[in-house]
């Protein structure tokens, strides 16, 4: 050390600061090397979930269209086509590569989290937030909220869906500033393709783009938030999708849509999903709450992704059927407000300098992601087990389901490199039939009875048709499974198929012919 360097530590000076660049350089690089290493994290922690029941199916519906079946005519999709469209990239890639589906659309997933970041940190940046320096520290935690969070609902629809509407969150909350720098029409045709895809992944979703605009609107005294470009370009995409559906798919909105509405969107379980949810809204209320920062003005994104999370509890209320993969998008867009608020300046931050209330907020925060994310740590993946027995008794089994929950089928099928026939992943109509009835007068409950029949006199028909190696079955026995079994048909087929293996979840039927005494012993 030399005499003028111990000067100056003697003197008590402080050491330059890093030049800017260089310590953007820097962020950038932890940046990088920290979301590498969640990547890493997530694909061993999302081998608890597998490939959820959902995904796998939509997975098996595109390959057998890729074989040349055709959507709601041989393959009863239930969802819009837009959910099978979702996954056909990944899909159609890996049979070009000869690779797992599953493995890509996993990936899929992950480059959906790394263009929705950069797409909004694009946008944050344009728009000059205040925030944006802390944002871009805090980029590994929104990282970890899009990858490691969703847990059972990692690469849902509305996983993926979530994953790109944060540019279009940006976008709002740049339109609710109304600061000098205005979007450009290229950053606004970015975010509203973003946008749309949470839109088109279900309808009602439109609701976390309009709830925002809306108090832009109040705010600003005008109705021109309504009409700016991004806006035009969700309304252009979605008016788009339903002329390609009715051209290409009439038999979703003739068919498949009406019944879904009397046996399917009909169903609610109101308690359950207050029940499953309600906590965690609540203590991320009271977070925000304790987190608002006393010093104006509003931050808007911050208040954006509130608004947003809002309307998504509101859609979360109105499905009403109690899965954690509905209720994400609220809670991902109330997590993200609150790391927003984090990232505020101190300048603009009074609640920083209490600290009573700063130890209360960190309390609160920490209860609320636990009761957010405890719903989505539940499994639906099958036992290993389950799978050996199969993969030991069949080498590519020919796979149906009777259940009507889709776990018992999917992933199980393609776990156990068997080939699902049935045109429905299950017998979901039975049970909604069955919940209905439950509440239904005389005349409405012939109505239901009959239209459960002949959902199970079909299924009957195919099984007779495919002659399947395996039948999965749930154990439980419900009304719907009671329902199943009780029919002459299905009683007729079930004959022909013996017990090869059961747990606290799924029944293996085999048939006959493929054990080795070739007698039906039928155990379940």
């Amino acid at each position: 050390m030399s005499a003028g360097d111990g000067a100056l530590l003697s003197s008590g000076a402080s050491p330059r600061p890093l030049p800017a660049a260089r310590r953007r350089s820097a962020t950038l690089w932890l940046n990088a090397f920290a979301i590498a290493a969640l990547t890493a994290v997530a694909v061993v922690w999302q081998r608890r979930w597998g490939t959820v029941p959902d995904t796998s199916w939509l997975i098996t519906v595109c390959e057998r269209l890729l074989g040349g079946e055709r959507l709601y005519i041989d393959v009863a999709e239930t969802n819009p086509p837009f959910s099978t469209w979702l996954y056909m990239p990944p899909v159609a890639l890996a049979q070009q590569l000869g690779i797992e589906p599953e493995i890509l659309v996993h990936a899929w997933a992950y480059l959906a989290a790394l263009a929705g970041m950069f797409a909004a940190g694009l946008v944050v940046q344009r728009a000059g937030f205040a925030e944006a320096p802390g944002l871009a520290r805090w980029s590994p935690a929104i990282y970890a909220l899009l990858v490691l969070f969703p847990g059972n609902a990692f690469s849902q629809r509305e996983h993926i869906g979530v994953c790109l509407f944060l540019p279009m969150l940006a976008m709002m909350a740049w339109r609710m500033g109304g600061g000098p720098a205005r979007p450009d029409a290229a950053t606004a045709v970015l975010a509203g393709l973003c946008g749309s895809v949470l839109v088109l992944v279900k309808p009602y979703y439109a609701a976390m783009v309009l709830l925002p605009v809306l108090a832009t609107c109040w705010r600003t005294r005008s109705a021109r938030p309504l009409f700016v470009v991004e806006h035009w370009v969700i309304g252009a995409v979605c008016v788009a999708y339903l002329g390609a559906v009715q051209l290409l798919y009439p038999e979703f909105l003739g068919d498949v849509y009406p019944r879904l509405t009397e046996a399917y969107l009909s169903m609610r379980n109101f308690l359950a999903t207050l029940l499953l949810f309600g906590p965690a809204a609540l203590l991320l209320g009271l977070a925000v709450i304790l987190s608002w920062p006393t010093k104006r003005p509003v931050p808007e994104l911050a208040a954006t992704a509130f608004l947003a999370s809002i309307a998504g509890l509101a859609a979360l209320l109105w499905q009403a059927k109690g899965w954690a993969y509905h209720a994400y998008p609220a809670l991902a867009c109330a997590l993200l407000g609150l790391i927003c608020l984090s990232c505020l300046p101190a300048a603009r931050g009074g609640w920083r300098s209490r600290q009573p209330v700063r130890l209360a907020r960190q309390g609160v925060l920490v209860a609320a992601v636990m009761a957010a994310f405890l719903p989505f740590w539940l499994t639906q993946k099958p036992a290993a087990a389950a799978v050996a027995a199969i993969v030991a008794a069949v080498e590519r089994p020919s796979v149906v389901s009777i259940s009507t929950d889709i776990a018992t089928g999917h992933p199980l099928a393609r776990m156990a490199n068997g080939d699902y026939r049935l045109s429905h992943p299950n017998l979901w109509l039975v049970r909604s039939a069955e919940r209905l009835m439950a509440s239904s007068g005389a005349n409405e409950t012939v109505r239901l009875t009959a239209l459960r029949d002949s959902f199970i006199a079909g299924a009957v028909a195919e099984i007779r048709r495919i002659r399947p190696d395996i039948i999965l079955d749930s154990i439980w026995q419900t009304p719907a499974w009671l329902a199943i079994h009780a029919d002459k048909g299905m009683q007729a087929e079930l004959a022909g198929y013996t017990l090869l293996y059961r747990d606290d979840a799924v029944s293996v039927l085999i048939r006959a012919d493929r054990t080795p005494g070739g007698k039906a012993e039928h155990g379940g």
